[in-house]
This record gives structure tokens, sequence and C-alpha cells, in this order.
């Protein structure tokens, strides 16, 4: 079964499609748009923006909001990162030939901890960077976002600072709908 065969079994996405901003194939950017991962482009279309597990937060290009926009997200991360020290980030990075500037962050967590893909080789290839809110740990995992959630959901992969209740029994999605979720 498919990635995203696995997380719709186990967390089922809202009933209403989303039409998302730009490519359904993902890989061509919206206009003036970023590169959008065809995997996370699919996951985007059953899903839309929002929370798994009143948690962790998935953006898009042009999403609703500026703090669940790709490129509003990107745009501050990247410039925040670029002006710090950030060892230990600057050599994850520089091992895939990348620098700060060229993050781009597809998700975040209510404890403000960050979810970049580094852009090098194909996109759906791009591996996934996670930042702890101050940048004190990071977690480097080579898997595309959808592999990412998945993971995260049904606990094969284990990031060392989420709070242990992220993961719950059964897990949920709340897509992003203005003032409320949906």
């Amino acid at each position: 079964m498919s990635t995203l065969g696995l997380l719709t079994r186990l967390c089922p996405p809202p009933s209403t499609t989303h039409v998302r901003p730009g490519s359904a194939a993902g890989a061509e950017p919206a206009e003036g748009g970023v590169v959008i991962p065809p995997s996370h482009a699919a996951m985007l279309e059953l899903y839309g923006p929002g929370c798994f597990n009143d948690f962790l937060w998935i953006n898009e290009d042009g999403g609703p909001t500026a703090w669940l926009d790709i490129q509003a997200c990107s745009r501050e991360a990247s410039e925040m990162l670029s002006r710090k020290k950030i060892t230990d980030i600057r050599s994850v990075l520089a091992g895939f030939g990348a620098v700060p500037a060229d993050v781009i962050q597809w998700g975040s967590t209510d404890n403000a901890d960050s979810l970049f893909w580094i852009p090098a080789g194909a996109p759906d290839k791009w591996p996934t960077l996670i930042v702890e809110a101050g940048q004190l740990r990071l977690q480097l995992i080579e898997k595309p976002s959808p592999e990412v959630v998945l993971g995260l959901l049904d606990g094969t992969l284990h990031c060392p600072f989420f709070p242990p209740e992220f993961r719950e029994p059964v897990p949920t999605f709340q897509r992003w709908q203005g003032e409320r979720e949906e």
C-alpha cells in the first residue's frame, strides 16, 4: 500500500476535498511560488493545510494565512537561520550542498518546532530537517514529508523533542478553515 494509503487508513482526511493553490502534480510551482514535492501536493489535496493531533501543522504554497504558507514561513525562517551561527544545522545542510537560505518550511508544531525540506535532488527525495524551537536540537529524516507524517503518527519514527502526548491511539486531523478548523 502507498504511503498516502497507509496515512489515510490511519488518520482519515476530512470528507471534503481540498482545492489547493498551484499544480495538482506538485513539482511545478504556482506563480512566484516554491516547488512542492508531488507527494506533499498529493497529501495536501487529501488533507489541506491543517493540524495532525492538535500539534503538527502542515503548510502549503499559497496557504490561507502567513503561518500556514510555505513561502512566508520559509522566507522568515531562512532569514532568521541565516543570521545565526547554528553550527549543527549548517553542518547538516552543508552535507547536502545547502545553506540556511535554501530551506523550505513545510510544517511546524504548537511548540514552535519547524519541519524543513532540504532541497537537494529530486523533490520527492528531499530530506526533512526537524529543528526544535530555539534551534536547540535537530533531527534529520531522509524521507518525503508524507512518510515523515505517517511515521510520527504510527510510532515508527520518533522525534525526541516532540511531547509523548503527540502520539494518540487514534490520530486526528483538522483542516484549517479560517477562524475554525474542520
